[in-house]
């Protein structure tokens, strides 16, 4: 969880302060509020409150794009801000991290995903996707994703291919499992059989 206490005796010993009006603004942004609406929410409170909702909110909104803007480039603002994100996803993945209380569909689980890789588009890094494919797999093997919809439809299924020797004219070739297998130069047919899985030639000179 998000403290105000523990973020201001943090980073006052990396020698940063903040404002509790910069610590209201940079925490709404991180939870992913407009950054016009967070920065007129707290430094415009009363006016905020009588023009939204209204007609003319866009206008008045747009007022405070470049002051908000330019407060979050501010030093001490985006050391706030990336501190605060870093604690706001060691949350998450610590919740996380208990699978096993929560089931979860494959269609949320897609727009999980999809976020996580959306809000780190601009900086993917190796660490991210090891994290994101751990977390598909440990939710698969804890049986948290629950596959009843359209979302197993997006799977398929390759099946192995095996290199192998014509039993009759020695040459190369493949077969593909759980299907019959043809000699493209001799014509040699082997049948696969699914109760032993495996071939059976059917030689001609047999």
């Amino acid at each position: 969880m998000l403290s105000y206490l523990d973020t201001q005796n943090t980073l006052h010993t990396r020698m940063v302060d903040f404002t509790l009006q910069e610590y209201l603004f940079v925490t709404q942004v991180v939870l992913g509020e407009d950054i016009r609406v967070a920065y007129a929410n707290i430094y415009d409170e009363a006016e905020f409150k009588r023009n939204i909702p209204s007609e003319d909110e866009e206008e008045y909104l747009a007022k405070f794009k470049r002051d908000a803007e330019i407060l979050l480039e501010q030093q001490s603002c985006r050391q706030l801000r990336e501190y605060l994100e870093q604690e706001y996803r060691s949350d998450i993945q610590d919740k996380a991290s208990t699978l096993e209380d929560y089931r979860f569909t494959g269609a949320e689980v897609q727009r999980l995903l999809n976020n996580l890789l959306h809000e780190r588009s601009q900086e993917l890094s190796e660490a991210s996707v090891r994290d994101i494919l751990a977390l598909i797999k440990s939710m698969y093997d804890s049986g948290a994703l629950d596959s009843g919809d359209s979302f197993q439809s997006h799977f398929i299924t390759i099946p192995k291919k095996y290199d192998i020797l014509c039993p009759q004219c020695s040459r190369e070739g493949y077969a593909v499992e759980g299907l019959d297998f043809r000699c493209q130069h001799c014509g040699c047919v082997a049948k696969w059989s699914e109760s032993e899985r495996r071939y059976f030639p059917n030689l001609n000179h047999l």
